[in-house]
């Protein structure tokens, strides 16, 4: 099975700015985002929607509020 470590508080991931060093804040997967029902997709079809066996995570920074986009690869557990 796997799983996001992330999404299942398995690890903390801090990211600073690319754009002006702040320390980023994580917002969420990025499959949360895409409609009222997608918490209830399937892994099976988020990865094809980022055609890919990562899940990627929102990031926003609250200095320049800017954001962007990480992939962190799925854990076997």
């Amino acid at each position: 099975m796997e799983a996001c470590p992330i999404c299942n508080g398995l690890q903390n991931v801090s990211k600073l700015c690319p754009y002006c060093g702040g320390e980023m804040e994580e917002r969420g997967a990025l499959q949360d985002f895409i409609d009222d029902y997608s918490p209830y997709l399937s892994r099976e079809l988020a990865a094809n929607l980022t055609e890919s066996r990562d899940c990627v995570h929102l990031y926003s920074c609250p200095v320049c509020d800017k954001d962007v986009r990480i992939a962190t690869p799925l854990w076997n557990i």
